[in-house]
């Protein structure tokens, strides 16, 4: 089971995973990035940049939405 905060990982058929992780975005509105890969492990793997990378981007939009 994952920790809140960290995404899911889902198995869609016996070869591929789907990573999905559901942030608010800098506008308060809930968007879904989500990553596929053939092994949990490389999703895993996958799923943990895509979310150092989306937090990034949401703390810089709020930055620049601030007076």
């Amino acid at each position: 089971m994952q920790k809140p905060g960290t995404g899911g990982i889902y198995e869609l058929n016996d070869h591929l995973y789907e990573g999905r992780y559901s942030p608010t975005n800098a506008q308060g509105k809930r968007e879904v990035h989500t990553v596929y890969a053939k092994t949990r492990e490389e999703c895993e793997a996958l799923l943990e940049k895509m979310i150092v990378e989306v937090r990034e981007r949401i703390k810089e939009e709020k930055r620049k939405m601030k007076p």
